[in-house]
């Protein structure tokens, strides 16, 4: 069961850390960031999302679990800012990665993640999606 509450807690916090890569990527384009800031809530109050949609949050959810691990770790160990500036946008970077890999954009993802926030019984059926994966 302990395992089941802290997935439900990482999942806000993992869709967060997500937001961050993908809105410095687009600050090139102002009207694009702009626009990305809302989109991720509009998706996912216009949409249900199919099942296959779902296992590829899930996958990608694990994938960016480990991800997130590895570079906490690594990131205690970074003695000057600037060494952890690097890290985090390598973090970053393989975070969007391994969603495009499980066939999402990183919008889709987060519009998921901020879905189940808002669905207690999605998030119910996700979280069984990743605890089969863990």
């Amino acid at each position: 069961m302990k395992t089941r509450t802290s997935i439900r807690f990482m999942i806000p916090l993992l869709s967060g850390l997500l937001l961050a890569p993908a809105l410095h990527a687009m600050d090139q384009d102002e009207g694009q960031a702009d626009s990305y800031e809302q989109e991720p809530d509009a998706m996912a109050e216009q949409q249900d999302f199919d099942d296959e949609t779902l296992e590829q949050f899930a996958d990608a959810y694990v994938e960016v679990g480990e991800i997130h691990r590895e570079y906490s770790e690594r990131l205690q160990g970074a003695e000057a800012t600037e060494d952890a500036q690097e890290l985090q946008q390598e973090a970053n970077d393989e975070m969007v990665e391994a969603i495009q890999a499980s066939g999402l954009e990183v919008q889709e993802y987060s519009a998921v993640a901020a879905a189940l926030e808002r669905d207690p019984e999605m998030r119910e059926q996700v979280v069984g999606m990743i605890e089969a994966r863990q």
